[in-house]
């Protein structure tokens, strides 16, 4: 939509009844062609947030976010693949589940509703931890989830943030200021808390599950983590050459890591959500180093990963 049009159509529906601007700002949110424009108009009338509902229950994210609740509002559901397995290793005798890039809470929320389960949400960026807080505030009622606004890094720091303007789920830490083959050079940048997650005291209770989905800052968690992401039973990751490598992550570690202490993995193409199948993790091994090496320069190449104790 053109600038003028956008601007035109602000103004127009501005003058009507806020009932009506209710209406027509839902409508005009249910088109990913519309979502900048509905945003626009919502900030124009004063609204913080846009709100859908789903599975994961009723869920707000910000007028810009155009990715994460976008998704949300469309299929109602978030990651079921991954939410059924770490369903199904809590299901008999619950444990302890660490949502390392929690963003605004639909990977965390259906986990905390099993009141078995202790959660650990982590979330560094500013505005996705206020989302998420109050997610979990609505949706969340066993008193089981511990929020934690800050990054996992390998070292005890701050560390430069930056900031996607339309896709929540892209923040991510900024070790680089080159442009990059996203253009993440322009990007606004914050400074937020990072910490070991082995310094952390947790009480961690088994069995022991943990997401990571850092945006390529999956080798300094790990590196900070061994400890006690070595004692999980199921970890879920994403696998993101490109990223790794702009951070100048060790991508070798972070493969030994997963080798020394799993038995079994599964690879999908990124956020398809197809079925798991399970290989040796030799196997899982032999094809992450390949896959590595051969999409390092392919920004929209990435993987989803889960590994497991057998």
């Amino acid at each position: 939509m053109k600038t003028f049009g956008k601007s035109l159509l602000c103004r127009t529906v501005a003058a009507l009844p806020l009932r009506v601007q209710k209406l027509i700002l839902a409508e005009l949110a249910r088109n990913i062609e519309n979502f900048e424009a509905a945003g626009d108009m919502a900030r124009r009338m004063g609204f913080t947030g846009f709100v859908a509902d789903g599975d994961a229950g009723t869920i707000r994210g910000a007028v810009d976010d155009d990715s994460v609740l976008v998704k949300y509002a469309r299929e109602h559901s978030w990651a079921p693949r991954e939410r059924s397995l770490f369903k199904e290793l809590f299901a008999e005798r619950g444990g302890t589940y660490l949502d390392i890039g929690a963003n605004i809470g639909l990977t965390v929320i259906p986990i905390a509703q099993m009141p078995q389960v202790e959660c650990f949400a982590f979330e560094p960026e500013p505005n996705n931890f206020r989302y998420l807080s109050e997610n979990i505030a609505v949706n969340c009622h066993n008193g089981n989830v511990r929020l934690l606004n800050l990054a996992l890094f390998d070292k005890d720091t701050t560390v430069l943030f930056e900031i996607s303007v339309r896709h929540s789920g892209d923040h991510r830490i900024s070790l680089s200021v080159s442009n990059g083959l996203l253009s993440e050079g322009p990007r606004q940048r914050i400074s937020v808390v990072a910490k070991r997650l082995d310094d952390l005291v947790l009480d961690v209770a088994k069995p022991l599950a943990a997401k990571i989905d850092v945006q390529g800052a999956e080798p300094f968690v790990v590196a900070g983590g061994k400890r006690t992401l070595s004692q999980a039973n199921l970890i879920s990751m994403e696998f993101w050459p490109y990223s790794m490598h702009r951070m100048g992550g060790d991508v070798s570690e972070l493969i030994n890591f997963l080798i020394e202490n799993f038995q079994e993995g599964s690879i999908s193409a990124g956020d398809k959500d197809e079925a798991a199948i399970w290989k040796t993790i030799g196997e899982t091994a032999a094809y992450l180093r390949s896959y590595a090496s051969r999409n390092l320069g392919r920004p929209l190449e990435y993987l989803d990963v889960e590994v497991r104790k057998t």
